[in-house]
Protein backbone atom coordinates (compact mmCIF):
# COMPACT_ATOMS: atom_id res chain seq x y z
CA UNK A 1 0.00 0.00 0.00
CA UNK A 2 1.35 3.43 -0.94
CA UNK A 3 0.82 6.28 1.50
CA UNK A 4 0.39 9.61 -0.19
CA UNK A 5 2.82 12.44 0.42
CA UNK A 6 0.02 14.65 1.72
CA UNK A 7 -0.86 12.03 4.33
CA UNK A 8 2.75 11.79 5.43
CA UNK A 9 2.99 15.52 5.98
CA UNK A 10 -0.02 15.32 8.27
CA UNK A 11 2.07 13.09 10.55
CA UNK A 12 4.92 15.58 11.02
CA UNK A 13 4.79 17.08 14.54
CA UNK A 14 5.08 20.86 14.22
CA UNK A 15 7.76 21.04 16.92
CA UNK A 16 10.04 18.85 14.78
CA UNK A 17 9.20 20.14 11.31
CA UNK A 18 11.97 21.80 9.36
CA UNK A 19 15.01 20.40 11.18
CA UNK A 20 15.49 17.18 9.24
CA UNK A 21 17.61 17.69 6.11
CA UNK A 22 16.95 15.11 3.40
CA UNK A 23 20.03 16.13 1.38
CA UNK A 24 22.23 15.57 4.42
CA UNK A 25 20.48 12.28 5.13
CA UNK A 26 21.43 11.06 1.66
CA UNK A 27 25.08 11.90 2.33
CA UNK A 28 25.01 10.14 5.69
CA UNK A 29 23.41 7.08 4.07
CA UNK A 30 26.30 6.88 1.61
CA UNK A 31 28.83 7.24 4.43
CA UNK A 32 27.21 4.53 6.55
CA UNK A 33 27.02 2.29 3.48
CA UNK A 34 30.69 2.89 2.70
CA UNK A 35 31.61 1.40 6.10
CA UNK A 36 30.62 -2.05 4.73
CA UNK A 37 33.29 -1.88 2.02
CA UNK A 38 36.70 -3.47 2.51
CA UNK A 39 39.21 -1.84 4.81
CA UNK A 40 41.51 -1.04 1.90
CA UNK A 41 38.73 0.62 -0.10
CA UNK A 42 37.66 2.67 2.92
CA UNK A 43 41.24 3.57 3.82
CA UNK A 44 41.94 4.70 0.24
CA UNK A 45 38.43 6.18 -0.12
CA UNK A 46 37.86 4.50 -3.47
CA UNK A 47 34.75 2.43 -2.73
CA UNK A 48 32.63 3.62 -5.66
CA UNK A 49 29.53 5.80 -5.54
CA UNK A 50 29.26 5.49 -1.74
CA UNK A 51 32.67 7.20 -1.47
CA UNK A 52 31.60 10.37 -3.29
CA UNK A 53 31.97 12.70 -0.28
CA UNK A 54 35.04 14.86 0.32
CA UNK A 55 36.76 12.60 2.85
CA UNK A 56 40.39 12.79 4.02
CA UNK A 57 42.58 11.53 6.92
CA UNK A 58 40.76 8.18 7.08
CA UNK A 59 41.64 5.90 9.99
CA UNK A 60 40.00 2.45 10.17
CA UNK A 61 39.40 0.60 13.45
CA UNK A 62 38.65 -3.12 13.59
CA UNK A 63 36.37 -4.38 16.36
CA UNK A 64 35.31 -7.88 17.34
CA UNK A 65 32.91 -8.28 14.42
CA UNK A 66 32.62 -4.89 12.73
CA UNK A 67 34.82 -1.94 11.90
CA UNK A 68 34.51 1.82 12.24
CA UNK A 69 36.32 4.66 10.60
CA UNK A 70 37.07 8.23 11.55
CA UNK A 71 37.94 10.94 9.05
CA UNK A 72 37.69 14.56 8.05
CA UNK A 73 34.49 15.21 6.11
CA UNK A 74 34.72 18.58 4.38
CA UNK A 75 36.82 19.65 7.34
CA UNK A 76 34.41 18.23 9.94
CA UNK A 77 35.26 15.37 12.29
CA UNK A 78 33.42 12.19 11.32
CA UNK A 79 32.79 8.81 13.00
CA UNK A 80 31.14 6.03 10.98
CA UNK A 81 30.20 2.56 12.24
CA UNK A 82 29.73 -0.54 10.11
CA UNK A 83 26.71 -2.80 10.59
CA UNK A 84 26.37 -6.54 10.09
CA UNK A 85 25.83 -8.48 6.86
CA UNK A 86 24.20 -11.46 8.57
CA UNK A 87 20.85 -9.76 9.02
CA UNK A 88 18.71 -12.83 9.72
CA UNK A 89 21.00 -14.07 12.49
CA UNK A 90 21.23 -10.55 13.91
CA UNK A 91 17.45 -10.23 14.09
CA UNK A 92 17.04 -13.68 15.63
CA UNK A 93 19.58 -12.89 18.34
CA UNK A 94 17.89 -9.62 19.22
CA UNK A 95 14.39 -11.08 19.10
CA UNK A 96 14.91 -13.94 21.51
CA UNK A 97 17.85 -13.06 23.74
CA UNK A 98 17.49 -10.70 26.64
CA UNK A 99 20.90 -9.11 26.93
CA UNK A 100 20.64 -5.85 28.87
CA UNK A 101 23.61 -4.82 30.98
CA UNK A 102 24.30 -1.93 33.35
CA UNK A 103 26.57 0.70 31.80
CA UNK A 104 28.49 3.01 34.09
CA UNK A 105 28.97 5.66 31.38
CA UNK A 106 25.24 6.38 31.49
CA UNK A 107 23.68 6.95 34.91
CA UNK A 108 21.21 4.20 35.85
CA UNK A 109 21.10 2.96 32.25
CA UNK A 110 21.09 -0.48 30.72
CA UNK A 111 22.11 -1.20 27.13
CA UNK A 112 22.22 -4.30 24.98
CA UNK A 113 25.28 -6.26 26.10
CA UNK A 114 26.26 -7.33 22.59
CA UNK A 115 26.23 -3.76 21.31
CA UNK A 116 28.26 -2.59 24.31
CA UNK A 117 30.83 -5.37 23.87
CA UNK A 118 31.31 -4.38 20.23
CA UNK A 119 31.75 -0.71 21.13
CA UNK A 120 34.25 -1.62 23.85
CA UNK A 121 36.27 -3.52 21.23
CA UNK A 122 36.39 -0.36 19.11
CA UNK A 123 36.52 2.41 21.71
CA UNK A 124 40.25 2.78 22.31
CA UNK A 125 41.06 2.75 18.61
CA UNK A 126 38.30 5.24 17.75
CA UNK A 127 39.38 7.65 20.48
CA UNK A 128 43.07 7.33 19.62
CA UNK A 129 42.33 7.78 15.91
CA UNK A 130 40.30 10.92 16.59
CA UNK A 131 43.22 12.34 18.53
CA UNK A 132 45.59 11.38 15.70
CA UNK A 133 43.69 13.31 13.04
CA UNK A 134 43.17 16.44 15.13
CA UNK A 135 39.65 15.60 16.33
CA UNK A 136 40.56 14.95 19.96
CA UNK A 137 38.41 16.09 22.84
CA UNK A 138 40.86 18.92 23.57
CA UNK A 139 40.78 20.14 19.97
CA UNK A 140 37.24 21.45 20.37
CA UNK A 141 35.99 20.01 17.09
CA UNK A 142 32.48 18.51 17.42
CA UNK A 143 31.81 15.08 15.96
CA UNK A 144 29.41 13.98 13.24
CA UNK A 145 28.33 10.35 13.69
CA UNK A 146 26.46 7.82 11.56
CA UNK A 147 25.84 4.12 11.10
CA UNK A 148 23.37 1.56 9.75
CA UNK A 149 21.84 -1.46 11.51
CA UNK A 150 24.25 -2.64 14.22
CA UNK A 151 26.31 0.39 13.18
CA UNK A 152 23.38 2.63 14.13
CA UNK A 153 23.28 1.06 17.60
CA UNK A 154 27.04 1.60 17.85
CA UNK A 155 26.53 5.20 16.78
CA UNK A 156 24.14 5.74 19.69
CA UNK A 157 26.36 4.07 22.28
CA UNK A 158 29.52 5.71 20.98
CA UNK A 159 27.93 9.16 21.16
CA UNK A 160 27.07 8.64 24.82
CA UNK A 161 30.54 7.27 25.51
CA UNK A 162 32.43 9.98 23.64
CA UNK A 163 30.33 12.66 25.35
CA UNK A 164 31.12 11.03 28.70
CA UNK A 165 34.85 11.31 27.97
CA UNK A 166 34.72 14.95 26.90
CA UNK A 167 33.89 15.07 23.17
CA UNK A 168 31.09 17.21 21.80
CA UNK A 169 28.55 15.76 19.38
CA UNK A 170 27.36 18.01 16.56
CA UNK A 171 24.93 15.78 14.70
CA UNK A 172 23.93 12.22 13.86
CA UNK A 173 21.73 10.59 11.23
CA UNK A 174 21.41 6.82 11.61
CA UNK A 175 19.57 4.17 9.61
CA UNK A 176 17.66 1.02 10.58
CA UNK A 177 18.58 1.33 14.25
CA UNK A 178 17.51 -1.47 16.64
CA UNK A 179 16.39 -0.62 20.16
CA UNK A 180 19.72 -0.03 21.86
CA UNK A 181 19.01 0.46 25.54
CA UNK A 182 16.36 0.77 28.20
CA UNK A 183 14.02 3.66 28.83
CA UNK A 184 16.65 5.42 31.00
CA UNK A 185 19.17 5.21 28.16
CA UNK A 186 16.63 6.60 25.70
CA UNK A 187 15.67 9.41 28.08
CA UNK A 188 19.28 10.40 28.73
CA UNK A 189 20.13 10.18 25.04
CA UNK A 190 17.18 12.33 24.03
CA UNK A 191 18.04 14.94 26.65
CA UNK A 192 21.63 15.16 25.39
CA UNK A 193 21.13 14.85 21.65
CA UNK A 194 17.43 14.98 20.82
CA UNK A 195 17.71 18.22 18.85
CA UNK A 196 20.50 16.94 16.55
CA UNK A 197 19.85 13.25 15.96
CA UNK A 198 17.53 11.63 13.43
CA UNK A 199 16.65 7.92 13.48
CA UNK A 200 15.70 7.04 9.91
CA UNK A 201 13.54 3.97 9.23
CA UNK A 202 12.29 2.37 6.01
CA UNK A 203 8.82 0.82 5.71
CA UNK A 204 8.77 -2.75 7.07
CA UNK A 205 12.46 -3.03 7.92
CA UNK A 206 12.39 -5.62 10.75
CA UNK A 207 15.54 -4.41 12.55
CA UNK A 208 13.93 -1.36 14.25
CA UNK A 209 11.44 -3.81 15.82
CA UNK A 210 14.14 -5.60 17.85
CA UNK A 211 14.88 -6.16 20.64
CA UNK A 212 11.13 -6.18 21.27
CA UNK A 213 9.86 -3.79 23.91
CA UNK A 214 7.11 -6.24 24.82
CA UNK A 215 6.45 -9.93 24.20
CA UNK A 216 5.71 -12.02 27.30
CA UNK A 217 7.29 -9.42 29.57
CA UNK A 218 8.62 -5.92 29.08
CA UNK A 219 12.38 -5.68 28.66
CA UNK A 220 12.12 -1.87 28.85
CA UNK A 221 14.08 -1.41 25.63
CA UNK A 222 13.00 1.86 24.07
CA UNK A 223 13.81 3.77 20.89
CA UNK A 224 15.37 7.21 20.79
CA UNK A 225 13.47 10.05 19.12
CA UNK A 226 12.65 11.44 16.64
CA UNK A 227 11.97 8.85 13.95
CA UNK A 228 12.08 9.77 10.26
CA UNK A 229 9.97 7.18 8.43
CA UNK A 230 10.02 6.47 4.69
CA UNK A 231 7.16 4.37 3.36
CA UNK A 232 8.98 3.77 0.05
CA UNK A 233 11.49 5.57 -2.11
CA UNK A 234 12.79 9.00 -1.15
CA UNK A 235 10.54 10.65 -3.72
CA UNK A 236 7.48 9.24 -1.92
CA UNK A 237 8.12 11.46 1.10
CA UNK A 238 8.55 10.81 4.81
CA UNK A 239 6.85 11.16 8.17
CA UNK A 240 8.35 12.39 11.40
CA UNK A 241 7.24 10.74 14.65
CA UNK A 242 8.18 10.58 18.30
CA UNK A 243 8.82 7.31 20.07
CA UNK A 244 5.24 6.97 21.33
CA UNK A 245 3.68 7.26 17.89
CA UNK A 246 2.39 4.19 16.08
CA UNK A 247 2.09 6.08 12.79
CA UNK A 248 5.63 5.29 11.61
CA UNK A 249 7.48 1.95 11.61
CA UNK A 250 5.78 0.74 14.82
CA UNK A 251 2.57 0.15 12.88
CA UNK A 252 4.25 -2.84 11.20
CA UNK A 253 5.32 -4.73 14.34
CA UNK A 254 5.00 -8.33 13.22
CA UNK A 255 8.42 -9.94 13.05
CA UNK A 256 7.51 -13.17 11.22
CA UNK A 257 5.95 -11.06 8.46
CA UNK A 258 8.56 -8.31 8.60
CA UNK A 259 11.33 -10.85 7.96
CA UNK A 260 10.00 -11.02 4.41
CA UNK A 261 11.01 -7.37 4.03
CA UNK A 262 14.74 -7.53 4.79
CA UNK A 263 15.17 -5.71 1.47
CA UNK A 264 13.81 -2.62 3.22
CA UNK A 265 16.75 -2.88 5.62
CA UNK A 266 19.25 -2.99 2.77
CA UNK A 267 17.99 0.17 1.07
CA UNK A 268 18.08 3.51 2.84
CA UNK A 269 17.68 6.81 1.01
CA UNK A 270 17.80 4.74 -2.21
CA UNK A 271 21.38 3.76 -1.28
CA UNK A 272 22.75 0.22 -0.87
CA UNK A 273 22.92 0.09 2.94
CA UNK A 274 25.12 -2.99 3.14
CA UNK A 275 28.04 -4.65 1.37
CA UNK A 276 26.13 -4.28 -1.90
CA UNK A 277 27.26 -1.31 -3.93
CA UNK A 278 30.84 -1.81 -2.75
CA UNK A 279 33.58 -2.80 -5.23
CA UNK A 280 33.85 -6.58 -5.51
CA UNK A 281 30.74 -7.10 -3.37
CA UNK A 282 29.68 -10.78 -3.27
CA UNK A 283 26.63 -12.16 -4.99
CA UNK A 284 23.36 -11.92 -3.05
CA UNK A 285 23.11 -15.69 -2.82
CA UNK A 286 26.47 -15.95 -1.05
CA UNK A 287 25.55 -13.62 1.80
CA UNK A 288 23.64 -14.72 4.93
CA UNK A 289 20.84 -12.18 4.65
CA UNK A 290 17.75 -14.35 4.35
Amino acid sequence: MRVSLSYLFLLVPSALAGRYNETLSLEYAKLSGAAYCSTSHVQNWDCGYKCSADITHVQVCQGSSTKSFVAHWEGKCLVVHEGTSNIKSFIADLEFLKAATVWDECDNCKVHGGFLDEWNSLKSCVMDSLEKIGCGKSDGAPLYVTGHSLGAALAGISMMSLKHFGWEIAESYNFGMPRTGDENFAKEFNQLFGDRVFRVTHHMDPVPQVPPNQIIFDWHFEHISPEIFYIGEVKDGYAECDVLSESCSAQYWNLPTDLLFIGNHLDYMDIDSSIFGCPDSPLLSSVALV
